[in-house]
């Protein structure tokens, strides 16, 4: 997360070296490439260089608000992780350091003595005439000593498991969100393109509209409408 906010605020510098202060310069003196790239970089990056600032301000507004809410899901899935794992240290005596199969096995079995009789019986199903690869097997993927577990009630146990499936529902809400980023960028970068043909054409205004409308099927529809 420190490396994308300072990918951000490098972006942030770039823009105010490369925007004028004052006034907007001729379209001639700017150029379609580079406004994409500022868009792609950073949406309405693209927009303040061609000196359409309240669009530009409005494409700020989104990919800030994008961004804070994937910080927001991914600090809310580490606390959450820390949560589940420290009710599995607590609860069910499980030691640091192991793997997240191993917590994904906690969420389903009380004690990993009810983990082995599965596993036991898997053996028999995989090799039902050959006792020693059965006997293999088992020690292979069972769980004793100091790597097993047992949690001390079943709500205990519920708990966790809650606990789990929201840290990692988080965690694809976090990933979810730079989906909107991508979509920022899109829009962006096909506002900036409509904008600069259209100024090149002598049309004014508004380029660019991003919008919902109802459909038949109690949902909504994105859609982008532009003056041609």
């Amino acid at each position: 997360m420190r490396k994308l906010t300072q990918a951000l605020v490098i972006a942030l510098v770039w823009l105010a070296a490369t925007v004028p202060a004052q006034g907007a310069p001729p379209l001639r003196e700017k150029s379609l490439g580079k406004a994409l790239l500022l868009s792609i970089a950073l949406p309405g990056a693209g927009e303040a260089y061609l000196g359409a600032t309240g669009r530009a301000r409005a494409f700020f507004a989104s990919e800030a608000a994008v961004w804070s809410a994937f910080a927001y899901y991914r600090v809310q899935a580490g606390m959450r992780k820390g949560v589940y794992k420290e009710k599995a240290r607590l609860f069910a005596g499980v030691r640091g350091g192991v793997s997240d199969d191993y917590y994904k096995l906690l969420a389903y079995y009380l004690s990993s003595e009810e983990y082995n009789v599965d596993v036991r019986r898997q053996a028999r199903l995989l090799y039902p005439d050959e006792r020693e690869l059965q006997a293999a097997y088992f020690e292979t993927n069972g769980y004793f000593g100091e790597d097993g577990w047992e949690w001390d009630s079943l709500q205990r146990m519920q708990d966790f498991a809650h606990e789990r499936t929201m840290s990692r529902q988080s965690y694809r809400r976090a990933v979810l969100t730079t989906g909107f980023a991508v979509l920022n960028r899109m829009v962006s970068v096909i506002d900036v393109y409509l904008s600069f043909k259209l100024e090149e054409k002598g049309h004014g205004g508004p380029r660019l509209s991003l919008g919902t409308q109802p459909t038949s099927s109690q949902g909504y529809r994105l859609y982008i409408s532009a003056p041609f």
